[in-house]
């Protein structure tokens, strides 16, 4: 699912496995060129998010900011913080 790339990029920034998980089920998609798409999390996504957690949706909320990168085939190429 993660490419050796995004493994590194995930660890390095900090970005737990779970949360890269969590945009790939709840956040939204936008095409971003040459074959791959950008994942991330919106006001409504964040809000479905957090309605599924619950009370553990407090530990997450300082992960609204990551972004993913996602290729055709549906691997992670790498996790990203927006400025």
């Amino acid at each position: 699912m993660l490419t050796r790339h995004a493994k590194t990029r995930v660890r390095q920034r900090s970005i737990p496995a779970s949360v890269v998980d969590a945009l790939l089920d709840f956040g939204e998609r936008a095409r971003s060129g040459a074959g791959t798409e950008t994942c991330y999390f919106t006001k409504k996504s964040w809000k479905r998010f957090a309605t599924y957690l619950g009370q553990e949706a407090r530990h997450f909320e300082r992960y609204r900011a990551v972004y993913a990168v996602v290729a055709d085939d549906g691997q992670v190429v790498t996790a990203c913080w927006r400025r």
